[in-house]
């Protein structure tokens, strides 16, 4: 994979893990009643729970067991996520890329 950029995938990082931290307030916030209800913080909170998939979703006994851990979980799953998005991009860079090699190839035969 000739297109994975560390910086990028650095980039999307930061991006998921500020959404992370956004939700993670909103679904708080909800929860403890701070706020009064309205359609962005309950679309914040609800979308909390997908930012929490891989980890907590299937192994919530251990990351809930401690502050540190459930942490850790959700920077975890940032960075799987900024993983996936960059080498999602990466793949239809090279699938690009390869489209106008391959139409140069066969003009120039």
């Amino acid at each position: 994979m000739k297109f994975f950029r560390p910086y990028r995938c650095f980039k999307a990082f930061i991006i998921i893990a500020i959404l992370t931290t956004i939700c993670f307030f909103a679904f708080v916030s909800e929860d403890r009643h701070v706020f009064a209800p309205n359609f962005l913080l309950r679309s914040l909170a609800d979308l909390y729970s997908v930012f929490q998939f891989p980890t907590h979703t299937l192994l919530w006994k251990l990351f809930s067991s401690n502050t540190a851990l459930y942490f850790f979980g959700l920077v975890f799953n940032c960075v799987l996520y900024a993983v996936v998005v960059e080498v999602g991009l990466a793949l239809e860079m090279e699938r690009r890329y390869g489209k106008k090699e391959d139409e140069k190839i066969e003009e120039e035969n």
